[in-house]
């Protein structure tokens, strides 16, 4: 008995490439892709925009602050400037009150003028001295060009060696060790004596040739 060979069928096994949806397919998939890329982008940029909007609120928020801070310091410094002044005029005012007096009596008592004027010598160095104003030292100190200025001079002496204070021409101050007014002062100062010319040295005329 003869066995009949039967032709081996073949079988077209069909994949999703060769598909001829495959290419539509893809499509959607890489337009889904991007439309997610581009929802997560949106979504970034909102959040970045309601960052800015945060902070430009905070930036607002603190110039008004600054700017209500420029105006308190102003304002506070304004009214001590104000205080101040005040407080300097109103020590003032007994000196004001005792010149009055001063020359009021003036054709009177020459002797009362002079109480009175003594009395306002003495207020005035009072004030001076609550405001932390001294007087700076001048006859028979060394001469200092950071507190004395010179205005004139004069040989020095044994009894006044050189770059010695002699006469105190106008008084000076400091505040708080700040100097305020230089003192005017008149320093002692060494004599060089001249030179005595050579006798009979001639001059020589130099003359071109």
């Amino acid at each position: 008995m003869t066995t009949e060979e039967r032709p081996s069928s073949s079988v077209e096994i069909s994949t999703e490439e060769d598909s001829p949806d495959a290419p539509a397919i893809h499509e959607a998939e890489l337009v889904d892709e991007h439309t997610l890329a581009l929802e997560a982008l949106q979504e970034q940029v909102t959040q970045y925009s309601r960052k800015a909007e945060e902070y430009f609120d905070q930036l607002q928020r603190l110039q008004a602050d600054f700017q209500t801070y420029r105006r308190r310091t102003l304002q506070e410094r304004t009214e001590a400037a104000t205080r101040g002044k005040t407080d300097v005029l109103h020590a003032l005012l007994p000196v004001l009150n005792n010149f009055r007096l001063a020359l009021h009596h003036a054709d009177e008592d020459p002797q009362a003028v002079r109480q009175g004027i003594q009395m306002i010598w003495q207020q005035f160095e009072g004030f001076f001295r609550d405001q932390k104003v001294e007087a700076i030292s001048t006859v028979g100190e060394v001469f200092d060009p950071e507190y004395h200025e010179v205005v004139s001079t004069v040989p020095a002496t044994t009894e006044t060696p050189a770059n010695t204070i002699v006469t105190e021409v106008q008084a000076g101050y400091r505040l708080d060790g700040r100097l305020l007014a230089p003192a005017q002062v008149i320093v002692a100062q060494e004599v060089r004596p001249a030179v005595p010319e050579q006798e009979g040295t001639e001059a020589v005329e130099v003359t071109e040739s």
